[in-house]
Formats: structure tokens, sequence, C-alpha cells
């Protein structure tokens, strides 16, 4: 399935860089932080064509493939395969120029998270990972390694909505002083994957949905760390309400019990 993925990912990598660094119109969704592109769009569209032509010709039928994207797209989401879609995981970042942009794409079987990945297209690194066959980028295995959290650098992703990031702001504050640094770059699915080669060794994020993570989720634990909750429990996603948001801490095993204090302050 990673092949298949990857093409997906690859085609529509292609599209964003047509787009990026262009005066695109601006679509908003909630506010004047939040929202999408043409780039967005066409991305998504390619990626679930690409997906279901050749599944197709694999033999599987149609009828047994769903999509979930974060575009609007909730296409038969309780189907056997089933592929969760972030088409531009740092659109703010696409807009301004920022070079820190993926796709993303997750595959459920059976509901059962058994593959992902994310693709960045300026670079050309694609980050993935088999449940049960560990994390690669560009073919190198992954594996999280712990550091004590005064040698570790924290990214912290703030949420556009104001009752969450007031929170965060907090949050922040308290464990800033104990590690080595902090850094928001605003994409959480490559966030995650850095943390998989040890770039960031704590992601926090308290307002995110599963097209940003789930891909990332299963190449973290493939590469040894952890997704949770604030409240320490494993983060389990909930196919049938696919615009359910998720507050997440991602790190270290190790990290767990002294990052969660943080949290009940």
């Amino acid at each position: 399935m990673i092949t298949i993925m990857k093409q997906a990912a690859t085609e529509a990598g292609t599209i964003l860089l047509n787009y990026y660094k262009k005066n695109l119109t601006l679509n908003y969704k909630t506010s004047h932080k939040d929202f999408f592109t043409i780039a967005d769009v066409e991305s998504q569209k390619v990626i679930r064509e690409v997906i279901t032509g050749l599944l197709i010709k694999k033999g599987v039928s149609k009828s047994e493939i769903g999509f979930i994207g974060e575009e609007n797209l909730n296409v038969s989401a309780n189907k056997k395969h089933l592929f969760v879609i972030d088409p531009l995981d740092g659109t703010t970042n696409f807009i301004f120029g920022f070079d820190f942009f993926s796709i993303s794409i997750a595959y459920f079987c059976d509901g059962l998270l058994t593959s992902g990945l994310v693709y960045q297209p300026t670079n050309k690194n694609y980050y993935y990972a088999s449940l049960g066959k560990g994390a690669f980028k560009n073919k190198k295995s992954l594996k999280v390694v712990y550091k004590p959290l005064k040698q570790c650098l924290l990214d912290g992703i703030f949420s556009s909505r104001s009752e969450i990031y007031s929170m965060l702001f907090k949050i922040y504050q308290n464990i800033y002083p104990h590690v080595a640094g902090y850094r928001n770059t605003s994409s959480m699915a490559i966030d995650n994957c850095f943390l998989s080669e040890n770039v960031f060794n704590i992601v926090v994020n308290g307002h995110t949905f599963i097209w940003d993570i789930s891909a990332a989720k299963l190449i973290l634990e493939e590469s040894g760390g952890i997704m949770i909750d604030f409240k320490g429990q494993p983060v389990s996603f909930n196919l049938k309400n696919p615009k359910q948001a998720y507050n997440v801490i991602s790190c270290h095993p190790k990290l767990k019990k002294e990052i969660l204090a943080f949290f009940s302050q």
C-alpha cells in the first residue's frame, strides 16, 4: 500500500509546487486564520483519483474504497479500504512561502491503521510506516532516542481558536523553562516525523484532526514514540466522526510522566 500512497502523494506534490509562491485566492472556513486554496482542493482530488485507479487495477472493487479528507471529503468512510488525506498540511506556511508543508495519507484496513505516509514536495522527503514493519525516511530506518527534558526541543503548535491557544500559552509558559528550546512550525504531520528522526523531542497540539495526525501517528509509533492526549491516554481515532478534534502530546515513552505534570497545573 505504501507504493500506491507514494505515487498519489508524488502527483499531488507536483500540483502543490505549481501553485507554491503564487498569489492564490484564500477561501475562509471558520476565521481569517483558517483557510484553504485551490492547491488544497486539487491536491486532494488527485490523491483520491490516483489511489482509486491503482486499487481498481489491482482488483479492488470501487465499492470497498472510502476516503476522509480535510477539504470536505467524507466519502463512505465505513469501507474496507479507508484513506485519510491531508492534501496540504501547513497551508499557512505554503501561502506565505515558508518551506514547511506536506501531504499526509493514512490507510485504515477494516478500521485498523496499517500504513502512513508523509511527503514533503520541496525536498522530496518521504516518511512512511507500515504496522509492525518499522518507520522510514527515504528507506532509512527511524528510531526515537530518549533525552532528558532539559535537552529536549519542544514543538508547540497554537490553535486559531482563542479558548485553545490561551490554554496552550499557559502550558508552554510552564514547560518552557525546563526544555532546551521551543519552536512552532505549524505542520503536525512534519513535526511528528521530525520527532521520529529526533529533530524535535516533544510535539504538542491542543486542537488537531485525524487528517493531520493519523499517518504521522503510525510513523511515530513505529519509530518507538508515543502519541497521547492531555490526560495521558493513547490517541484513538473515531472514524464515525471525522470532524472530532484531538489534543495530543508526542514524545519518547520515558518522557510521558514528566511532561504530563505540566498539563495538570
